[in-house]
């Protein structure tokens, strides 16, 4: 029911209210898990690495999330788990080849979005991945 509210709320806010449901709690209850979500990667992540440097904070890092989001799909919490291990694939195996690995990655996004704008998750609800 909170996805289902929640999912109602993107579509239309207005109606959502209409029927309702009190939008500014589900809202800030989505933003309250995601900041607890984010907090959580924060906190583990200087734990692994044991130290916070403001080099984890650069443009280039939240940047390539975005990416793999988009990528992956952005209506899907699969879509943004399969976008992040396609970026992190490219990444490693493109880098290993030449050190212009974001040129393709760049093509790559370019591509998604004119030809998939579901992202790569949608090649599944269209039926190329099942058998």
């Amino acid at each position: 029911p909170f996805g289902r509210a929640l999912e109602g709320i993107r579509e239309n806010e207005g109606r959502m209210r209409a029927l309702g449901y009190p939008t500014y709690r589900y809202r800030l209850a989505a933003f309250v898990i995601a900041a607890a979500f984010a907090g959580l990667a924060g906190a583990t992540t200087a734990l692994y690495n044991g130290y916070a440097n403001p080099s984890q904070l650069y443009w280039h890092t939240s940047g390539l999330v975005l990416i793999a989001v988009i990528v992956g799909g952005t209506r899907s919490l699969l879509g943004a788990v399969l976008g992040a291990f396609f970026v992190t694939i490219v990444q490693l195996v493109i880098s290993s080849y030449t050190e212009h690995w974001q040129l393709l990655l760049g093509a790559v996004f370019i591509a998604v979005v004119l030809f998939l704008p579901g992202g790569l998750i949608s090649l599944g609800r269209l039926g190329w991945l099942r058998r």
